[in-house]
């Protein structure tokens, strides 16, 4: 009987929505307490993060989990919601936007 290799485990990284959480109510909320940040909050349409803000998030995901967010996905649907931002840093941190 041959022993065929295990395939090798999935690393998908997992990304905290209460680190991104945290990081927002810092950069964004100062004196709100991250817990009390919805995950699905409209961060956009509440004018807590613009555009700059988004390069601001994206940078940070690169400081923090080494992920590189495509440019093509900085988009405000990718962005606009702690969960969004959570979604959209796992897809890249799944595809090439992993260093």
């Amino acid at each position: 009987m041959s022993a065929q290799p295990h395939p090798a485990p999935s690393t998908v990284l997992a990304v905290s929505e209460d680190d991104i959480a945290a990081f927002v109510v810092e950069r964004f909320l100062p004196g709100v307490d991250a817990a009390e940040l919805d995950a699905e909050y409209d961060l956009l349409a509440t004018a807590v993060i613009d555009s700059l803000g988004v390069l601001r998030i994206a940078e940070w995901l690169a400081d923090r989990y080494r992920i590189v967010v495509p440019d093509t996905e900085l988009t405000s649907r990718n962005f606009r919601s702690v969960g969004a931002i959570r979604s959209t840093a796992e897809r890249a941190a799944a595809g090439e936007g992993h260093v």
